[in-house]
This record gives C-alpha cells, structure tokens and sequence, in this order.
C-alpha cells in the first residue's frame, strides 16, 4: 500500500513539475525493496575509474595513457559533480567541459578526441543498461578549421641544405627523398639502414598507438644513399643515426621543430601562421614545418607521374612486421624514387 502511496505522491509530483530525481529515485527503490532488492547506483567517478581500469586488459598501454588522462581532466573538471550517479550526468556537462578544453588553448582536433574518449564509456554503459541515452553523443564537435600545409620548392630545400649541418642535412634528405615524420627520422639507427638492400627499415612512432606494430621499408634516393656512404656509421647497430639530434625532444623552444623553423628563418624561407595559439595556450599551426618536407616528397612523386597506389606504398604502406619488399616490387619502387629529382648532384 505504501509503495501506491508513493507512486501516487510522485505522479502528483510529476504532474505539478516538482518530481525530482531524488524523489523518483526513492519511489523506484521503494518499489524494488518490495521485491527483496535494492536500487544500485553507481558515481560517475566509480564507474570511469573502472572503466579506465578494465581496459587494461585489450588495449595497448598508450592508448590507456590518453584514455586515463582524458578521464583524469573530465572528472576534475566535474569536481563534486563526480560522486553524484552516473545517471545525472547531462550533454550539457559534456558542452562545459569541451568548452573549458577549447578556452585552454588546446586545439579543435585535442578537443574532439576527449569527447569522442568520453563517448566510448557512455556508450557501454547504456548497453549495459546504466543510462537510457549517451549525453557525450549530443555534443557537436567543435569544426576543423581548414590547414592547408604547403610543400617546398627545390630550390628551398638547396636554401635549408645549405644552411644546415651535417646531420641536419642528412634529417632533411630523409624528410625529402623517404617521407619520414620528425620523430621516426630522430629515432633512427644504424641498424634501419641497409646498405646492401639501399633501403631504410623503420617501424613508424605513430603505430605506438597501435596493438600491431609495421615495418616500412623505403628505397633509398641517389642523394640520400650518398649521404650515408659519405657518414662514418658506427659498428653498433643501435647507434643512432642522428647521434646529436637524437638527443633532442620533438617540441618546445628547444626542440627539433623550433630549431628547424630557425633553420628555415636562416635560409631566407618565411612560414605563414595558420592557427595561432590561444592566451598564450596550444600550439600553432604554420603552412610550412618539417611535416612541409613529407608532403614534398609525396608531391614529388604525384609530379613525376607516379601511380597514386605506388606513392601510398612509399608513404605508409603497411607490411607483415617480418616481411620486406620482394626483389621485385622493391625494385619497382627503387626506380620510382629515382625519378626525383636530384638536389646535391
């Protein structure tokens, strides 16, 4: 009889405007007690930090990293909010948080990830029956303002190898002519070179990320194989490549990328801002940087007339991590690298 009490009560409640969730909740529990049960309920600070916690088990540990850090910012930002139930939590808590993101300075694509991190553990939980809709699914995601990053010309890459040392020269002959990121080029060792095949071996830093891990091997241009017989390499194959640089961090204002876009201010070469940083926050964003020299090398190709499957092969193409090229195939890129042109002669 108790429990028509209550429903009754909560319908008056609820025609009047004035049921709140405290109140339904009890009505709810009061119901369940009837049955010999209790109304479970879970903060949302216990049901996140579990779920961080449980994927452990499948994902690879950078992935858990993001995921743990993106979870870490969104309860701190909640506050006391954080022990409230998990069903209490609104798309407009969501909105906030991408908002207070965004006033950080930090970019449109840093702060899509952490909404689309969030929506992952949401979406389980309304499988799981936890919460009828996902809030983190009716946030918009903030637009992508259009980048457009140029390539150099042949004759800035004369300009940046003129200005540059030894081993900043052979950084950016393996940026040119091979397509590698900052990181990976920073990251290589003796034993990613192979004279006998020209080639470079490399696994890509990106696919850190990744649960598999690939193998890319790269021909090696005229200009670049010379460099590397012109280098006294080290009988160690863990030897970096790069020794000096290696040693540097990829950002900051001593990192690669600064000291590159000196180099670039060295060389008479001037980059455009296309995305400044906010109150001094995040990152900018220039039409040329090191990244520049990828696309260069990718353009080059497109030039020379070279198939656009060919060009993905040589930027990216992903292979068993034990398998390389066939004498065959590696030919056929060899011969499509070497119709770029030559810059040290």
């Amino acid at each position: 009889m108790s429990v028509c009490l209550e429903m009754a009560r909560a319908a008056k409640a609820a025609r009047s405007s004035h049921l709140t969730e405290i109140q339904a909740r009890k009505v709810l529990s009061d119901i369940l007690a009837s049955t010999g049960d209790t109304l479970h309920t879970q903060s949302i600070r216990d049901y996140f930090v579990h779920w961080v916690s449980s994927r452990g088990i499948s994902k690879a540990p950078g992935t858990i990293q993001r995921y743990s850090h993106t979870i870490g910012l969104f309860l701190a930002y909640l506050e006391k909010k954080a022990d409230r139930p998990l069903s209490s939590l609104t798309p407009r808590d969501i909105e906030l948080f991408r908002n207070e993101e965004s006033g950080e300075g930090k970019s449109p694509t840093t702060v899509n990830l952490s909404i689309k991190t969030l929506r992952i553990p949401l979406n389980l939980a309304r499988r799981q029956g936890l919460i009828l809709t996902n809030p983190a699914e009716a946030v918009e995601l903030q637009p992508m303002a259009p980048k457009t990053r140029d390539v150099f010309t042949m004759e800035q890459i004369q300009a940046l190898l003129a200005a540059s040392d030894m081993e900043w020269r052979g950084m950016i002959l393996v940026a040119a002519f091979a397509g590698l990121r900052l990181g990976d080029i920073a990251k290589l060792t003796v034993a990613n070179l192979d004279l006998e095949r020209r080639t470079l071996r490399f696994s890509p830093q990106k696919d850190k990320r990744s649960s598999q891990r690939r193998e890319l091997e790269v021909p090696l241009h005229p200009d670049l194989e010379r460099y590397f017989l012109d280098q006294p390499l080290a009988d160690e194959p863990s030897a970096p490549l790069f020794p000096t640089l290696s040693l540097r961090k990829i950002g900051g204002s001593t990192g690669l990328s600064a000291k590159f876009r000196r180099l670039m201010k060295k060389s008479g070469i001037t980059a455009a801002t296309l995305t400044a940083k906010n109150n001094g926050k995040g990152r900018c964003f220039y039409n040329l940087s090191f990244h520049s020299l990828r696309h260069t090398f990718v353009s080059m190709l497109a030039n020379q007339g070279v198939h656009q499957e060919v060009r993905m092969k040589l930027a990216g193409h992903t292979t068993d991590v034990h398998a390389r090229y066939s004498h065959h195939d590696l030919e056929v890129l060899r011969k499509n690298v070497a119709t770029l042109p030559t810059i040290t002669g």
